[in-house]
């Protein structure tokens, strides 16, 4: 039973506190005020005084008693109110965060020296003067566009501006009169242990070595907050985080300075010993950690030097190309030797960054690809796509600029990326080093535990930062790893340039970067060094770099900048003979999947370089592209190409389509959504109908069932547990009633003895939601079923499940255009499958996050939601559907697919002209991404038993197709997707290019028709 203490006469759900006069009629638990003025004046006679007394609401309990307290979103919507506005804070206690007081720092426990580090093995005096940045004087006060010539402008502001929406929303995550154990550990620092709210889900984004700001608070010994003298002690602790326990959202900080009197823990009354452990009271401030974002900033004036120098080569001003070398290398008044300038080393960062179809080769004869690059695998398994992006990168026939893989989810891109790494080095002789970065630590923990079953001690490095939890990293990879006093570092130099393969995260590539180790750096003071040693040999005709090549994996969740750093560090230097291997860049990835985070809800930072470069004509206008692949055509046709299409450039990429992950009835909407119907399901036929014999699947009992769940979504109330904390469990949406129906599904499937409680996945794109469903999983009503992994949308990216329960928790039509806008939930907005996102950040973002959902799930799907809500806004589109009916068969040539070659594919590339990597709306296709899935549900009868009967009856047309189960008639991309009318034999797994063998993930009939 909930109760809230409401004022008279104002809202019947919210407290309604006047902050001029500091009226405040909620009562907070533990935190009392016991200041005159936040108490409201008594009236002179009784009726006023009567008028003034409080209301007590009654609200009835919820279904559960782990249920959050809520109130009528509805309600408060009608009546004006903003539903989501952050909670009330009294005035009282955020005026201390503006008070000024004694700052106390406590510094880093971990740093590099990295003029220390080189300066006993690098002269410094010959090492390149590092470029001016562009500050803010010499920046326009027109926005800057994304061009070579106002590269860095471009994304200085975007970062600028981030930073400041970051700042923003860590002030929402701010905690007021928050409890935090404080301990004394003699004669180490002491520590501050507080609870986060939201840790788990990265809301704040909290790690090692981060600053956080204390500030403590003065209670009286009734535990009333002294705020009308002096409410605080007047210090300000710039703690550091020492320990992030992301389970328990508890964070441990170093504080110095703090002190048994400063804290005003002791009285003189009391003697020693004194206890080593309190409970206080802080305001906590979380601040913007600089160190992610300084290294962005930091290669920024590198990427425009290089970008500059070919600016002006192309406009052929070698004079002022001269003076320009002189001045940024700070190398004197001699003008350079024309030898010196090679065109090679001036263009790679713009053919890295800007490509165009002069930087690729062409192809003028036809090429058996698999018998083009004779050489060992170290993995057989290798399928005919992965082969052909294998074989090019060692071929180096593609051109000047980046290969791209794209890898839609469980189609082996990672794998893919582990054999180009092992071939470059064990069989290109020139290329000894290469560096293998991704985006997050985790994924590039997974590169470098691939390629530890390849690679000895000596071979393989895996690079952390010296802030890095040694915790986090995988205990088979410590081996990998270099540490000094139980602190990741830098090895030594000899040492770190043995290594023949360097894994590290984006972010951690600046440390090589700062210690000069790029292959700039590391040219100039070794050419330089030989110069001066020899001064009377001729200068070598190329140059031998040290680093190779590049691969980043998960490159579409990496931001651009972020991807700079590693770029930076493998370029070849500006000056110098051409090089005797020029570096590659390899990068896989899936644009269709999550974007990079950022605290802006719509920014272009939210895209990639991998994702741009996918835009760059030379990719997208392809021909062998994926948005321009015919449905019809084996894929090892595309590149069997006929004599008459040459000459053709050749394909600077490589589109990975089968999928070892789900069954193909899962795959279906997935390919057809996002993948122009390109993927083709070759997961293992046993573990793909593990759950054929389970009770609950309808229709053609495909594994994939769709419940409309019409119970309403709620807002949770203020947390009782911590009243005075704007991020503590408030303003988030849940779904009582999903919550429950999402337990009882999991609990009906580990009852059938089918499957593991590890095998269940519950996601939901709210917090409020997940922390629901935990509670409710976990407790005794639903057999405390604590393995069943439940969590948000984003934190499933890059995982597999054996099934997916997806609760969408929306089900009031009228907060979708706001969540849209924030890019909340996973209901994209529009009328249609709009794909051309690239000025749509928030709602591209929301389209990628239903992708994920969709994909992670192996063998069973069950998607919990309102069928109103997510069917959108279509109404014209269900006046046309009885039309569309009588032309089914004239339209089912088009109908769920992409034309290519026909007209429609004409219009479709005029309107999209190298722009979009998406699918496109064609004819047949028909409302939301959402209307389209509960589409497919209803035409095949995979809908739960209470919602068989369609909102709407069925035409005359659609009748008589429907079977007696509620089937429908399968369309022709179902057909080509589902059953074995060709092309899913023409798919298969071939050892050479006349297509001969058969896959063992061939799809039969059976598989699909009675299950």
């Amino acid at each position: 039973m909930a109760f809230f203490t409401l004022p008279p006469k104002q809202s019947k759900a919210l407290p309604i506190v006047n902050p001029e006069t500091g009226q405040d009629t909620l009562p907070v638990p533990i935190t009392h005020f016991k200041n005159e003025l936040s108490n409201p004046k008594p009236e002179k006679s009784d009726q006023a005084q009567a008028k003034r007394a409080p209301q007590v609401l009654w609200l009835p309990p919820p279904t559960v008693e782990t249920a959050a307290p809520a109130f009528d979103a509805d309600e408060q919507y009608a009546r004006g109110f903003d539903v989501y506005a952050p909670p009330f804070v009294p005035a009282a206690l955020k005026q201390i965060n503006e008070y000024a007081g004694t700052v106390v720092d406590t510094f880093p426990k971990t740093h590099i020296d990295y003029l220390q580090y080189i300066s006993g093995i690098l002269p410094t005096s010959l090492l390149p003067a590092l470029p001016r940045p562009q500050v803010a004087d010499n920046l326009s006060s027109e926005a800057p566009h994304l061009s070579p010539q106002c590269y860095e402008k471009y994304f200085r502001s975007l970062i600028e501006a981030e930073l400041g929406y970051q700042e923003q929303e860590n002030a929402s995550y701010s905690l007021y009169g928050h409890t935090g154990i404080l301990k004394f550990n003699v004669p180490n620092e002491p520590t501050v242990t507080i609870t986060v709210p939201g840790l788990r889900e990265n809301t704040p984004n909290v790690q090692v070595d981060d600053e956080v700001q204390l500030r403590q608070l003065r209670f009286d010994y009734g535990g009333y907050f002294e705020s009308n003298l002096f409410p605080w002690t007047g210090y300000i602790y710039n703690a550091r985080v020492s320990a992030v326990v992301r389970a328990t959202e508890t964070v441990a900080l170093r504080v110095a300075g703090i002190t048994y009197h400063t804290a005003e823990v002791v009285t003189p009354t009391m003697m020693p010993p004194w206890p080593t452990e309190y409970a206080v009271k802080f305001n906590v401030q979380f601040f913007v950690p600089m160190v992610r974002y300084t290294p962005m900033l930091d290669v920024l004036p590198h990427i425009t030097q290089s970008l500059d120098l070919a600016e002006q080569l192309l406009r052929n001003d070698f004079d002022a190309l001269d003076c320009f070398i002189d001045e940024v290398t700070n190398n004197g008044s001699a003008r350079p030797k024309a030898d010196e300038l090679r065109t090679t080393n001036l263009y790679w960062k713009q053919s890295m960054l800007f490509p165009t179809e002069a930087d690729c080769n062409s192809q003028t004869h036809v090429v058996n690809w698999l018998e083009h690059y004779d050489s060992a695998r170290f993995d057989e398994s290798l399928n005919y796509e992965q082969r052909i992006a294998v074989d090019s990168v060692l071929c180096q026939n593609y051109g000047t600029m980046p290969y791209l893989i794209s890898g839609p989810p469980g189609t082996g891109k990672t794998k893919t990326m582990i054999e180009i790494a092992l071939q470059l080095v064990r069989n290109v002789p020139d290329c000894a080093h290469i560096l293998v970065c991704a985006p997050s630590e985790p994924a590039a923990d997974t590169l470098a535990d691939r390629l530890s079953k390849s690679m000895d001690r000596n071979e393989l490095l895996r690079l952390n930062r010296p802030t890095r939890d040694s915790r986090e990293v995988l205990t088979n990879l410590l081996p990998y790893c270099y540490m000094q006093n139980d602190v990741f570092a830098l090895p030594p130099f000899a040492q770190l340039m043995s290594y023949r393969i360097i894994v590290t995260s984006c972010r951690d590539a600046s440390m090589l970067m700062y210690a000069h180790l790029t292959n700039s750096d590391l040219y100039t003071v070794s050419s330089t060094l030989h110069q001066k040693i020899h001064p009377t040999l001729p200068p070598p005709s190329k140059a031998r770099l040290h680093w190779g090549a590049l691969l980043i994996d998960e490159a579409a969740q990496a931001m651009e900048p972020e991807a700079l750093i590693p770029l930076h560090v493998i370029s070849p230097p500006l000056k110098g003979p051409e090089p005797l291997f020029t570096p590659l860049v390899i990068m896989a990835g899936d644009e269709q999947q999550l974007n990079p985070r950022t605290s802006c809800p719509s920014t272009p930072l939210q895209q990639s370089l991998f994702a741009r470069l996918f835009k760059r004509p030379v990719y997208a206008n392809h021909p062998l592209a994926r948005r321009l692949a015919k449905d019809a055509q084996p894929p090892k046709q595309q590149y069997q190409l006929h004599p008459d299409l040459l000459p053709i450039l050749r394909p600077p990429f490589t589109n990975l389509i089968r999928n070892y992950r789900s069954h193909p009835a899962i795959l279906a909407m997935p390919s057809k959504l996002f993948y122009f119907d390109t993927l083709v399901a070759e997961a293992n036929r046993h573990e793909r109908n593990r759950l054929k014999s389970w009770p609950g699947w309808r229709g053609r009992r495909w594994p994939i069932l769709y419940h409309d769940n019409p119970s309403p979504d709620d807002m949770e109330a203020p947390s009782p547990d911590s009243p005075s904390s704007m991020a503590a469990n408030t303003g988030g949406w849940f779904n009582v009633g999903e919550a429950h129906l999402a337990c009882q599904y999991a609990v009906s499937l580990f009852r059938s003895g089918l499957v593991k409680q590890s095998e269940i996945c519950i996601m939901s794109p709210f917090k409020a939601q997940v922390r629901l469903i935990r509670s409710l999983i976990r407790g005794e009503q639903y057999g405390m079923m604590w393995e069943v992994n439940v969590g948000p949308t984003e934190a499933f990216q890059g995982l597999e499940h054996g099934v997916v329960i997806l609760c969408v928790t929306r089900s009031r039509k009228r907060f979708v255009e706001r969540d849209q806008g924030l890019g909340w939930g996973i209901l994209p907005g529009g009328g249609g499958v709009d794909h051309d996102r690239e000025n749509h950040a928030a709602g591209g973002g929301i389209r990628n996050q239903l992708n994920v959902a969709l994909t992670r799930a192996k063998f069973g799907l069950i998607i919990l939601g309102s069928r109103e809500v997510m069917m959108g806004d279509n109404k014209e589109e269900e006046e046309e559907e009885e039309d569309d009916d009588e032309d089914d068969d004239d339209d089912s040539s088009t109908r769920g697919g992409v034309t290519v070659g026909g007209k429609e594919d004409g219009k479709h590339a005029k309107k999209d002209k190298g722009a979009s990597t998406s699918t496109s709306k064609t004819r047949g296709e028909k409302g939301t991404e959402w209307a389209q899935i509960i589409a497919f549900c209803e035409r095949n009868g995979c809908i739960a038993d209470s919602n068989q009967v369609p909102s709407k009856p069925f035409t005359s047309g659609q009748n008589s197709r429907r079977k007696e189960k509620g089937e429908g008639r399968l369309t022709k991309w179902e057909t080509d997707m589902l059953l074995t009318t060709g092309r899913g034999r023409e798919h298969s797994t071939s050892s050479d290019a006349s297509g001969s063998g058969s896959a063992s993930g061939t799809m039969e009939w059976s598989d699909v028709d009675e299950f």
